[in-house]
């Protein structure tokens, strides 16, 4: 009765929690309509979409709405890090000591921990969350299958990889939906300390920013939290420089999903981002089928890593990305352009044409060393 009051009233807490959490109400919402709480069997629902896209948030939103209708629950985050950190056993023993409330489990091996899981879970409704999960293994050694489980238990994973989802074969997989913008201009407010709507004087710099994100939630976070501080003047120097360098916090996160491809396919990332956004996906491939960089299949894993999209019939990515993906390309030399593996901008190739071949040759051996 003690821990039925206690649940509750944690649950309570928590929705108010959630209430001031932007943009939440209407995605957490959705999200349970696809959780189907109130059936019976083992449902596996996946969070899948850009890197800083707000998929940890709403996973765990969910998860603390929700986790007292469940006999037990785990929120496993960060799978991604703390695999390697730590290996999978351990997270296999984080598993059962959260569902089953106790302060120590020993896993020997990983398949060892795949039996306990089995044989310690099947009858109990529960709520398990894995957090950034980005390999086939964190699932098969995390969730294998659903007869682990007891009728009535979800298993929420949140990815920046489709395919991962597919492969496992999960009931739904849950697209992320990026910000509007008005909440992106409440989101930004909330972390530059404005009110909301922005004071006076601020609100056509508050549209730029939030329109240089284009929705990313990482993205207006960072960009308020750095502008809290700063006056009218910073903040057009700040958004002058983020035109030509972007900010490395941003960078970093959606950078995690290039570094995970193989070499051909942050060649074929690279290219895109740089000549083709815009471009018919036909004529495109014509052209990086004869670089050899074999785009059909190259293209779907860059799709199903949230990296590019196709919407009718052109290749399309959200802003940020492609300015990643030209950050990359200008490297350490963004000021000399015939250093560049790629030049896209019709005044660097003048420039380039101008120069001394003998130089631009050098140049180019260089880089390709």
């Amino acid at each position: 009765m003690v821990d039925t009051i206690s649940s509750t009233l944690f649950s309570l807490i928590k929705n108010n929690v959630n209430e001031d959490l932007v943009g939440m109400k209407t995605r957490l919402q959705d999200l349970k309509a696809q959780l189907d709480i109130g059936s019976g069997g083992v449902r596996m629902v996946g969070i899948w979409g850009v890197g800083g896209g707000g998929k940890t948030t709403l996973a765990s939103s969910v998860y603390h709405e929700i986790s007292f209708l469940f006999e037990g629950c785990c929120f496993l985050g960060d799978i991604r890090e703390q695999s390697v950190k730590y290996g999978l056993e351990k997270l296999q023993e984080k598993i059962l000591c959260g569902v089953l409330k106790q302060k120590q489990v020993e896993v020997d091996g990983v398949e060892e921990g795949k039996l306990m899981i089995g044989s310690r879970l099947w009858h109990k409704k529960v709520l398990i969350v894995l957090d950034d999960v980005n390999h086939l293994n964190h699932l098969n050694a995390l969730a294998g299958s659903r007869d682990w489980f007891g009728d009535g238990s979800r298993i929420l994973i949140t990815t920046r990889d489709s395919h991962i989802l597919n492969v496992h074969r999960v009931d739904v997989i849950h697209h992320i939906s990026l910000f509007n913008n008005e909440e992106g201009i409440e989101l930004f407010c909330k972390h530059a300390h404005q009110d909301y709507p922005p004071k006076e004087g601020y609100e056509r710099l508050s549209k730029d920013v939030v329109s240089y994100a284009s929705g990313l939630p990482l993205a207006l976070k960072v960009l308020g939290s750095f502008l809290c501080d700063k006056d009218m003047n910073e903040w057009r120097s700040a958004l002058a420089r983020l035109k030509e360098i972007p900010d490395t916090n941003i960078v970093e996160k959606l950078k995690i999903s290039y570094d995970g491809l193989t070499r051909e396919e942050k060649e074929l990332f690279l290219d895109i981002t740089c000549f083709f956004r815009g471009e018919k996906k036909n004529y495109a491939i014509e052209i990086l089928d004869a670089c050899g960089l074999h785009p059909v299949i190259g293209i779907k894993v860059l799709i199903e890593k949230a990296l590019i999209t196709i919407s009718d019939g052109m290749f399309s990515m959200h802003d940020l990305i492609q300015e990643l993906g030209r950050y990359i390309v200008r490297g350490e030399n963004p000021r000399t352009p015939e250093k560049h593996s790629r030049v896209w901008q019709v005044e660097e190739v003048l420039s380039i044409c101008a120069m001394d071949p003998t130089t631009v040759m050098v140049e180019l051996y260089l880089h390709h060393m």
